[in-house]
């Protein structure tokens, strides 16, 4: 009996030892406020941020909620979290964590409904690009970064965890992040960014000067959910049919901007 009980408290405690580094793990990326604990909340968005005026934490807080507010796919009983990490050692502590390349200027935890967002990344983006093209993942605005973010939330939070096509995901991000704004700047007009995404020229301070640079590959995913949304007239649900494909959605956008 006694070898019996000594054998369970080593079993014990041995289970311990290895439960508890990942119990710390999924607390912190749970509740990352431990590194990034001042807050500021406006409409759908609380905002946590590390180092940055308060000013301008909330005006940046009201950016991310009119454009998700705009996009039609907020929930406004629903609040939704995003962290801004401006010390690059403590995001780079995130990444590691969470098995994200550290260069990345943002992602999304839906599992637990976190969105965590590097300042620096961000900044660095736009320098390199004179933050062109715009409504671009270079035009180096934390807003944009973080909506987009949280846009993936939202098509988990309607779909489910079904497994998509990346240019649905980045497309369906890049529409809810930025629709709201394009709608308002008629210099943004559908066809007038097709052309934009044409234009090497325009990409030329990117990577993306190629057309398989993946900032491009986001920028025409955004103008093919747009398409599917605003012309085709497709639900979220329509467009996560199998049905919908990359190539059939391409052809019909081109065919469709060609007279116009």
């Amino acid at each position: 009996m006694r070898q019996t009980r000594s054998r369970r408290r080593w079993l014990i405690g041995i289970g311990a030892l290895v439960m508890a580094p990942l119990v710390g793990w999924i607390g912190v990326l749970a509740f990352p406020q431990v590194v990034c604990h001042h807050q500021v909340r406006a409409g759908v968005i609380r905002l946590y941020y590390d180092d940055m005026p308060e000013a301008a934490a909330r005006a940046l807080a009201q950016a991310v909620d009119h454009r998700l507010r705009a996009s039609g796919f907020a929930d406004s009983a629903k609040t939704v979290r995003a962290f801004l990490f401006q010390r690059p050692a403590a995001y780079g502590w995130i990444t590691r964590l969470s098995g994200v390349p550290r260069e990345a200027q943002g992602f999304n935890l839906s599992l637990i409904g976190n969105t965590f967002v590097s300042g620096p990344r961000v900044a660095a983006l736009g320098e390199q690009s004179g933050r062109r093209p715009r409504y671009s993942v270079w035009e180096g605005d934390p807003a944009h970064t973080i909506a987009h973010e949280v846009g993936h939330q939202y098509v988990v939070d309607r779909i489910g965890r079904r497994a998509l096509p990346q240019w649905k995901r980045e497309g369906l991000a890049e529409y809810m992040a930025n629709i709201g704004l394009i709608r308002a700047d008629s210099t943004a007009g559908l066809v007038s960014r097709l052309g934009v995404f044409d234009d090497d020229q325009a990409w030329s301070a990117t990577r993306g000067s190629a057309r398989n640079g993946w900032d491009r590959i986001h920028y025409e995913a955004g103008l093919l959910v747009e398409f599917l949304m605003d012309v085709r007239g497709h639900t979220l649900t329509d467009i996560a049919a199998d049905s919908v494909t990359q190539e059939g959605t391409r052809t019909a956008l081109r065919a469709w901007a060609e007279p116009r």
